[in-house]
């Protein structure tokens, strides 16, 4: 078995078990195993790492398991971002077996882009942004779509915060930007294209591109990205039909989540001084 095929089978495993304590509430070691089919070691390894991120917790009842403080609270960040996770899993799935690239659904949380939905693609990103993980706004391509378009209050607050640091961002890679003045030409061309593209700006060896999910009302709810090797992002003669297919997926989950969104539309630019 792969390396990547065997991360795959664990995330898995480990989403089997989270479903059993989301439909059947609280339950022990021996419950889960029965109803996933593991064996019990196995369970215990995957209650020990997902009690480590805060997705499970152990309840005051000894011994049995409940859904974490944690997953419930990005749960809820994508609920009052206006996102239906049954609405959106399907176009998501559709958009990595489209594009054979890792999928992810970002949603605004204070300054910072939050992971609520991620699908591997062919090969396992292991250093990419993980389920539950954030991304500052200036550093990758989803969390610079929501900076772009999530309005003229969110961006002059991300700005006075840049500020505050004396005009340079946080840098994770020598591509990251991180002069103010660069970044606000990045947010520029995002606002122009109505796509963002980045490329090791948080972790090197991944590409990005993303796109908003509009709702009706003209807000940006949030960001559809594909991650994969700069190689493939940037290639020239592939870029155009992934950026398409961002651009699709975003608009399908815009439309099932407020049905009366705008069918290939953009609002009008924000006018701030980026």
């Amino acid at each position: 078995m792969g390396s990547s095929t065997g991360g795959v089978r664990v995330i898995e495993k480990a989403g089997a078990l989270m479903e059993a304590l989301a439909y059947r509430g609280p339950q022990t070691v021996v419950q889960l195993a029965e109803e996933t089919g593991e064996p019990r070691t196995t369970i215990y390894r995957l209650l020990a790492t997902l009690q480590g991120m805060g997705w499970v917790e152990e309840t005051g009842k000894r011994g049995r398991y409940a859904l974490g403080l944690t997953l419930m609270q990005l749960g809820r960040a994508a609920v009052e971002a206006g996102i239906e996770h049954r609405l959106a899993a399907p176009v998501l799935r559709t958009l990595r077996n489209e594009t054979g690239l890792t999928v992810y659904l970002h949603v605004l949380r204070g300054l910072r882009a939050v992971c609520v939905e991620r699908i591997d693609g062919r090969e396992l990103l292991s250093f990419g942004l993980q389920f539950g993980g954030s991304l500052p706004l200036h550093a990758g391509a989803g969390a610079r779509v929501l900076l772009a378009f999530g309005g003229e209050a969110l961006y002059q607050r991300w700005r006075a915060h840049v500020l505050e640091r004396g005009g340079e961002a946080e840098v994770f890679t020598q591509r990251t930007p991180r002069r103010l003045a660069d970044i606000e030409a990045l947010v520029r061309r995002v606002r122009s294209t109505g796509f963002a593209v980045s490329s090791e700006d948080n972790t090197i060896g991944i590409a990005a591109i993303g796109a908003p999910i509009w709702a009706s009302d003209g807000r940006c709810l949030a960001a559809v990205s594909i991650a994969g090797s700069p190689e493939e992002i940037l290639n020239k003669d592939r870029q155009p039909g992934l950026v398409e297919a961002v651009r699709r997926a975003a608009q399908q989950i815009g439309e099932l989540s407020t049905p009366r969104a705008a069918r290939s539309r953009s609002p009008e630019p924000a006018r701030t001084g980026a």
